[in-house]
């Protein structure tokens, strides 16, 4: 009888224990939790929004800055086009600028100078420049409307 009973249970599986169902009501069941305790329902809830919130600004957050790095990247690299082509330029600008320089030949009328052969002219006074300016204004409007066709008739 001993062996019967030994070949009818499953060797290797654990025996589940059923609990009541009045247990897991009581320890589960969250109305009966936020009548005993509102206080820590109370924290439970806010803690979970908060929870939430900050799940979702580190998300808000994640994507700014993934999409800054982006924008970054972006100007860098046109950045350091620019940079080539700035350094092609100069380079090329002074590649024809020591082609002419071996190829031209100076005027006659070039001459060397020094400093000493240098004149140095004093800047105008505000006041004449800007009657200077104001001749020239009136003088272009007087032109301007002197140059209109004439239209005859009423």
């Amino acid at each position: 009888m001993l062996s019967r009973s030994l070949s009818k249970q499953k060797v290797g599986q654990f025996q589940k224990k059923k609990l009541p169902k009045r247990l897991l009501n009581s320890v589960f069941s969250s109305k009966q939790v936020q009548r005993k305790f509102p206080i820590q329902a109370a924290l439970d809830v806010v803690l979970d929004g908060a929870l939430l919130g900050i799940l979702g600004i580190v998300a808000v957050m994640s994507f700014v800055a993934l999409h800054s790095q982006y924008l970054w990247t972006k100007s860098f690299t046109k950045l350091e086009t620019t940079r080539d082509l700035n350094r092609r330029l100069m380079e090329s600008t002074s590649i024809l600028e020591s082609y002419l320089l071996k190829n031209q030949k100076l005027s006659r009328y070039l001459v060397p100078t020094k400093a000493e052969d240098l004149l140095y002219v004093d800047r105008p006074k505000k006041e004449e420049t800007k009657k200077l300016s104001d001749l020239t204004f009136r003088y272009r409007l007087l032109e301007k409307i002197s140059s209109f066709p004439v239209k005859s008739g009423y």
